[in-house]
């Protein structure tokens, strides 16, 4: 009896336990995506009745950082907060994994029933090569020549048909092995990537009268960000360059982001935000070490252009409407560019979709048509090629970030370059490709160079010919780079003999002759540097 009284109110205290809570689910509405990290908004609506009670959220992320969770709700008094990871309830797949779930399932099930045809087929070749040798054996007496043609004649009508039977078998098999193990290669790692356990809130609250509220959850979470990247596309050398910047957006925040409103900010939001204090800065000896790895900081700050990959260029999906013929629709006319005093950010009016598979999406933002000049390069010395120079100007202003970029001229891929906004050059160079159309040829003009040995000194004279010719219908700005030796030793004594024509510039500190210059349709034009180089003799100079 005692124990039934027990149990009785076990039953009652557990009966009381789950009315006394409340179960909703968050719904993911806004995030705001930061270089590194993300801020979070859900809503999460609930019919409360009056009393103080447990409601408890699901549907959060399992990272957050807890510091920076703030729980709100009209008419509801939230009095204690309590954050955990829901490791017990199985999470639904994401759809991107139930497809390729799927997509396995239905072709293992392709795969076993060309392996049970394939079988059939091998048996059924069998029974009629034991059914026709068998036919064509002496019984009671010979087996006349009429049998034997008829024995032959089914068997080879019905063995060609089983044997291609069973090599369409056997290629079928073949293909659905190797799509099988494509999509399970891809399931295994994609679900490695898809975290699917999920945070759970529970809210001790007071509600005074009977409500209908939604609860606003805010966080900050590291698992996510985004890194900006451009697209250059030049479409001929007499107009604008168009840049359209982009994102390439990431998170691994265990929840799958499903039509949510991003904004993209290169804001740096820290947990734990404090102005440095200076300490005594004391100087020593230390021993240099030729193991040392001198080249260290340039490696640091070396930008990986391995890691900017061309992407295609999407113009947008053309509306069909009986007024009017059709537009383009691009993401230019659906982000916003709000300049706040110390950073940028990109309020996107379209929801997005980001899997929390950590793969990143690549959103087109805003396109910029930025004036440009163009020019043709040539540095023999280096190169015997002239190259399409593009020089973009005030590009500062469009508040764009430092990114990697892919550059297109004329259609064509033509390399990657870093777009750095925050340099101090007030110009960013592009080299566009080459023009085998404007030829540059550097040669030694052999009879003015010579070696000669005066006492104990030696003097090296070289003289350089350098020819251009334009062998385009129109006229081209080309500029046209030659250097010349300078002195690292008090030993070596350094003459320039000739420059014909002047150049444009003379940077003496670093040894570059500059020649702007227009050359007009079929011009040639001709070029002489003559240098001389006296240093003791015995010694060795590499010119």
């Amino acid at each position: 009896m005692r124990k039934s009284v027990f149990l009785f109110v076990t039953l009652i205290a557990f009966v009381y336990c789950v009315s006394a809570q409340k179960e909703v689910i968050a719904v993911l509405e806004t995030a705001t995506v930061y270089l590194n990290g993300a801020s979070l908004t859900h809503k999460a609506a609930a019919s409360l009745p009056s009393g103080s009670y447990e409601v408890v959220i699901n549907g959060l992320s399992p990272d957050i950082e807890l510091s920076s969770l703030t729980v709100s709700a009209n008419g509801v008094l939230v009095s204690a907060t309590e954050f955990s990871n829901d490791f017990i309830t199985i999470k639904e797949e994401s759809a991107h994994i139930k497809r390729l779930s799927d997509s396995l399932k239905y072709y293992q099930q392709a795969l076993k029933s060309a392996q049970d045809e394939l079988e059939v087929h091998k048996h059924l070749l069998k029974m009629l090569t034991d059914g026709t040798l068998n036919n064509m054996q002496q019984k009671d007496g010979p087996v006349s020549v009429a049998d034997i043609n008829a024995n032959m004649e089914l068997y080879n009508s019905k063995a060609s048909d089983l044997q291609r039977s069973i090599n369409e078998d056997n290629q079928r098999i073949a293909d659905y092995q190797e799509i099988t193990n494509r999509i399970d290669m891809q399931l295994k790692q994609d679900q490695s990537q898809d975290k699917r356990q999920s945070g759970v809130l529970k809210l001790s609250v007071s509600v005074p009268t009977a409500v209908k509220t939604n609860f606003t959850i805010r966080y900050f979470t590291l698992n996510a960000g985004w890194s900006p990247c451009y697209d250059i596309l030049i479409t001929s050398l007499d107009k604008p360059v168009t840049m359209i910047s982009k994102a390439k957006v990431y998170q691994t925040t265990g929840l799958d982001w499903n039509n949510v409103t991003l904004t993209l900010s290169n804001a740096t939001p820290y947990i734990t935000n404090e102005a440095p204090v200076l300490k005594a800065w004391y100087l020593n000896f230390y021993r240099y070490s030729a193991n040392s790895n001198s080249s260290a900081l340039s490696n640091s700050i070396t930008y990986d252009t391995q890691k900017a990959s061309a992407k295609t260029i999407v113009e947008g999906v053309r509306v069909r409407t009986d007024e009017a013929p059709p537009t383009p629709i691009q993401m230019n006319d659906f982000v916003d560019v709000d300049m706040q005093e110390v950073h940028v950010n990109y309020n996107i009016s379209v929801p997005y979709d980001i899997p929390g598979n950590g793969k990143e999406q690549l959103i087109d933002l805003k396109n910029y048509d930025i004036a440009a000049s163009y020019k043709y390069y040539c540095a023999p010395k280096m190169a015997g090629e002239t190259y399409v120079i593009a020089t973009l100007s005030d590009y500062e202003k469009y508040h764009l970030l430092p990114g990697y970029a892919t550059v297109t001229f004329d259609n064509t891929f033509v390399g990657k370059t870093f777009v750095n906004p925050n340099a101090s050059e007030k110009e960013v160079t592009l080299t566009l490709t080459t023009d085998p159309r404007v030829t540059v040829k550097r040669e030694k003009e052999l009879e003015f160079c010579s070696t000669k040995h005066v006492g104990n000194t030696t003097t090296v004279t070289q003289t350089y010919l350098i020819t251009v010719k334009n062998n385009q219908t129109k006229s081209v700005k080309l500029t046209l780079k030659e250097p010349y030796p300078l002195s690292g030793n008090n030993d070596i004594e350094v003459k320039v003999n000739e420059i014909q024509p002047a150049p444009t510039y003379n940077k003496t500190d670093v040894g570059v002759l500059t020649w702007d210059m227009e050359l007009q349709s079929g011009e040639t034009r001709t070029f002489r540097v003559s240098y001389s180089v006296k240093y003791p003799k015995g010694m060795m100079v590499r010119l």
